[in-house]
């Protein structure tokens, strides 16, 4: 029950800030645009009108990009190489600066712009946990690839190709089982650095962390109802989707908007995630994840904050 509260509370307070949907929808859509501009201005004079092009009506786009790739013409390398991956940094850097934002807000402090502050306040300690989880998906992303090719060679040594997709199944599996809790602690240890404006993330981190994995009953089954929230979304849509090719230029319009329907929904259920996290961390308390350790000037050994040292550390010192 007290999971499907904080589920039900994590959508009210998404209710209470429909702004950031629309902040959440945009982010990830202005890059794409950019880059689909681009793409646009090498594809469309080589192919305009032409009957090869009027072939992607009927389903064979992707036989009209390959053939497209192979020619004279192409000029999309760079495009899709060094601008993918320019965008990515650039689209990671809004992602920061929009949480950093999206948490104050949530927290409903009683200040003006709360999101233009929580950006100036939260940006710089919410981008070294970004480093922090980015760091620890990579390392977790090596090993699980590691475990793939064991199972690989394992296969091989077995002639038995059901081995390949057992493994790769089982690497999926693993990554996400070990990632989910990293996810989790970043959310929560810039929580935590927002509410008691503390500055120390990789200790809150770790805290944050230890503090899921102290939890299971209350996050697992959180992560899991989201997480299943957005599989059955996009689920839904490509089963509606996959049987139809549009072949009309209202068709492909509906399409577009069609899916900028369901990029929508995700950032709502996105941002009730948030929201989710944000009650759950109530729930234990508000803990002071990254607040600094303190010394005692009593007996010069290094305490938790927020801890009082005990009556008979002070009497021994005394």
């Amino acid at each position: 029950m007290q999971v499907l509260n904080i589920v039900r509370e994590g959508f009210q307070i998404a209710n209470r800030h429909k702004r950031l949907v629309v902040a959440l929808w945009l982010l990830p859509l202005l890059p794409a645009v950019v880059l689909g501009a681009m793409a646009a201005s090498n594809l469309a004079p080589t192919l305009g009108q032409s009957l090869f092009a009027d072939r992607t009506m009927v389903g064979d786009w992707f036989v009209v990009l390959m053939e497209f790739r192979s020619s004279p013409a192409d000029a999309l390398g760079p495009i899709l190489g060094r601008g993918v991956v320019l965008m990515g940094l650039v689209t990671l850097l809004l992602q920061v600066a929009l949480s950093a934002g999206i948490v104050d807000v949530l927290l409903e402090k009683e200040s003006h712009y709360p999101f233009a502050i929580g950006i100036r306040r939260n940006f710089f300690r919410f981008f070294r946990t970004t480093l922090l989880l980015t760091t620890a998906t990579v390392a977790l992303g090596i090993a699980c690839r590691l475990l793939i090719k064991g199972i690989f060679r394992l296969a091989e040594a077995q002639a038995d190709g059901r081995l390949d997709v057992v493994g790769v199944g089982l690497a999926m599996v693993v990554f996400v089982v070990l990632w989910a809790p990293l996810d989790l602690a970043a959310d929560l240890s810039r929580i935590s650095a927002a509410r008691h404006d503390h500055r120390k993330m990789t200790r809150g981190f770790i805290r944050a962390w230890w503090a899921v994995i102290r939890n299971p009953g209350l996050f697992i089954p959180m992560y899991l109802a989201f997480m299943l929230l957005a599989l059955l979304l996009h689920a839904v849509y490509y089963a509606l989707r996959s049987p139809w090719t549009p072949a009309t230029v209202i068709a492909i319009i509906a399409l577009v908007a069609a899916q900028q329907a369901v990029m929508v929904v995700r950032a709502y259920i996105r941002l009730g995630f948030w929201g989710a996290e944000l009650a759950a961390y109530r729930s234990l308390g508000q803990p002071e994840w990254c607040r600094p350790k303190i010394v005692s000037e009593v007996t010069g050994h290094a305490v938790a904050s927020g801890v009082p040292v005990p009556r008979a550390e002070l009497d021994s010192a005394q």
